[in-house]
């Protein structure tokens, strides 16, 4: 599990950038090599790699060079989150991701 308590997407002139901070987990913190990087969907490639990530596995995420978390793509294809303890990247089952509105005053 891992929760972030401070998980923010911006707006569609920001390429609806990710800013994630605050992690508490049991498993490592993937999901922050993907942090302040824009949504990269098949159509619309916004990686950092010299290769296209959204296309290679079907699906739009926050890619950086790829992925270290990808919980946006077919098991087959690269559901996955990265656990920087072992060095190697877990295949994951099935993701649910919540998201609670917080009012910014």
């Amino acid at each position: 599990q891992a929760n972030y308590g401070h998980f923010h997407v911006g707006n569609y002139s920001s390429g609806f950038k990710l800013s994630v901070s605050q992690y508490k987990g049991n498993v490592s913190d993937a999901l922050n090599y993907q942090n302040l990087m824009e949504f990269s969907t098949v159509d619309n490639d916004r990686d950092i790699s010299n290769t296209h990530c959204a296309s290679n596995y079907q699906g739009g995420w926050w890619f950086s060079h790829c992925q270290h978390a990808n919980l946006n793509a077919g098991y087959n294809l690269g559901l996955t989150w990265f656990d920087s303890s072992n060095n190697q990247w877990i295949a994951v089952a099935q993701s649910e991701m919540r998201v609670k509105r917080r009012d910014v005053c």
